[in-house]
């Protein structure tokens, strides 16, 4: 991802489902990464398949089945059949958990008082490596697991284990679609409903194509006419598409806006010190946060990313008129935010329409940001609030303020001196009626470390809670959030031969 896949470095995570999924940073996220090969992380080098930054052959493949709380552990893991209320999936008019006069999802838990600790609640197990797992927008029991490997699977009510893959909701064939292939970053790495979803029947998904050049395609599906539980796979259109000019740093998260407008994460292309130039480059999709509408104008489109990469032709998209760029011919006007290496995980609180953007740093720092339109986060002269191998800079700027060089300073980072750390993963803000005292608050975690964090942004100023709980070894590779506003955290479990596997759904709950 660098992390999220971040590069593969050549140091190992301290723990050893770190060096797994690529959560560590280059090299440590050192400077070891391949500078060429649009179709791999380049020569020499592995990355992560979700960050990256740690040698796979040098971690311990040991990792434990049953997260830890920190403060008081919590209790058996509670039977996820008993969590909410079945819905007949097939139901197109009324949902029972859903409030007649409101539309908001009836609460299915017993709301607890104050502060309690924080605990993991194992949901479902079996997946290949899920990245992302979202509610249906209208049943809010169903949930929508997104897999690297190029499936998206239905968890229905009950159900605690992945659903086979004649099953799909949807499968698109992609890079890093081999378990055994830990050092991809490429793969299926994002999903949207469409905002009006199921009135208006399309979906969107981020991947890296294979067979293909492993440019970045953002595709639409129609939902199958016959079917609501499938796609249509007739029905693909292409939306966006940028060349890459290696194998990492392929950000991949999408989601809509609360205007309508489809955002796009995209990493620097891969390498090491941001040697391809995207970062700096305005003109360039790479390296940015990209908005746009989905709505085709008519013209066909094209790019390249860089001069090494491959020239892309022929998507559809609308540039959005209020872009913060547009009508400056020195930008591509998709462009949001630019000066982010690898932002692999972002989310956008609907109570207060924050972005919170986890951006995969190279060697020593993680970092979460607040997104902005026209900010620049200050990748490669930056990592985190600190010059990057000694270029000038300002390091001056209060938390989420803007240095003297126009460059948007983080909310809160960390080391990776600490308790082997390597590459963050964003997760969500925190909605459920179970713990009304954790409403607000933004979780996200550290692959290598497998620690979850939280804190809470009020706008101005951060509390942080710092590690509220781990998963005892098993690396974070991606996160969610349920239809009844809980966050989801997604871990993978690594053997003995270095292979990815057996993704599990973790909910964050109260402890014991």
């Amino acid at each position: 991802m660098n992390h999220p896949m971040r590069d593969l470095s050549l140091r190992a995570c301290s723990l050893a489902a770190a060096a797994l999924l690529a959560a560590c940073g280059d090299s440590g996220k050192n400077d070891t990464e391949a500078s060429s090969g649009a179709s791999t992380g380049g020569s020499g080098s592995a990355t992560e398949p979700g960050p990256t930054t740690t040698d796979p052959a040098t971690t311990d493949p040991a990792t434990t089945d049953t997260p830890t709380s920190n403060g008081p552990t919590s209790g058996p893991t509670s039977d996820p059949t008993t969590d909410a209320t079945t819905v007949d999936p097939t139901a197109t008019t009324t949902d029972p958990t859903t409030d007649t006069t409101t539309g908001a999802p009836v609460c299915p838990y017993t709301p607890v008082d104050g502060m309690p600790s924080i605990a993991l609640e194992l949901i479902a197990n079996g997946f290949d490596r899920p990245v992302l797992t979202l509610p249906h927008p209208k049943q809010p029991d169903r949930l929508f697991i997104v897999e690297q490997g190029g499936h998206i699977k239905i968890l229905e009510p009950g159900e605690t284990t992945a659903p086979p893959d004649a099953d799909d909701f949807l499968y698109v064939k992609v890079k890093g679609e081999n378990n055994t292939d830990i050092g991809s970053e490429q793969g299926l790495l994002g999903f949207a409903f469409h905002p009006d979803f199921p009135d208006d029947p399309r979906v969107y998904i981020n991947y890296q194509s294979q067979p293909g050049d492993g440019r970045t395609l953002v595709d639409e599906y129609k939902l199958d006419a016959n079917n609501p539980d499938k796609v249509d796979p007739n029905s693909r259109r292409l939306v966006y598409s940028v060349g890459q000019p290696a194998g990492n740093h392929n950000g991949g998260m999408i989601l809509f806006d609360s205007t309508g407008m489809l955002m796009i994460g995209m990493g620097d292309g891969g390498g090491s010190n941001g040697q391809f130039g995207t970062s700096r480059d305005p003109k360039s999709p790479l390296a940015k946060i990209l908005r746009i509408d989905v709505e085709p104008d008519g013209k066909a489109d094209s790019n390249t990313a860089c001069g090494s990469c491959p020239m892309v032709d022929g998507f559809d998209f609308t540039v959005p008129p209020d872009n913060p760029h547009v009508g400056d011919n020195a930008y591509a006007p998709e462009v949001w935010a630019s000066g982010v290496r690898n932002p692999w995980r972002f989310s956008i609180d609907p109570a207060t329409d924050t972005m919170y953007i986890a951006d995969v740093g190279q060697g020593t720092y993680e970092e979460v940001s607040i997104g902005k339109a026209g900010a620049d986060f200050g990748w490669n002269i930056m990592e985190g609030n600190n010059c990057f191998k000694g270029a000038p800079c300002d390091t001056s700027a209060p938390v989420n303020g803007v240095n003297k060089d126009g460059m948007t300073a983080p909310i809160t980072e960390y080391s990776h001196n600490d308790n082997g750390r390597c590459s963050i993963t964003g997760a969500f803000v925190y909605h459920s009626c179970e713990v009304p005292a954790w409403d607000g608050v933004y979780f996200y975690s550290d692959y290598c470390s497998a620690e979850v964090f939280a804190l809470k942004w009020d706008g101005n100023a951060v509390a942080e809670m710092g590690v509220v709980v781990d998963t005892g070894g098993e690396p974070i590779i991606g996160s969610g959030y349920t239809g009844y506003g809980d966050v989801i955290i997604n871990t993978v479990v690594v053997d003995g031969m270095n292979t990815l596997q057996d993704g599990k759904i973790y909910r964050v709950v109260p402890g014991a």
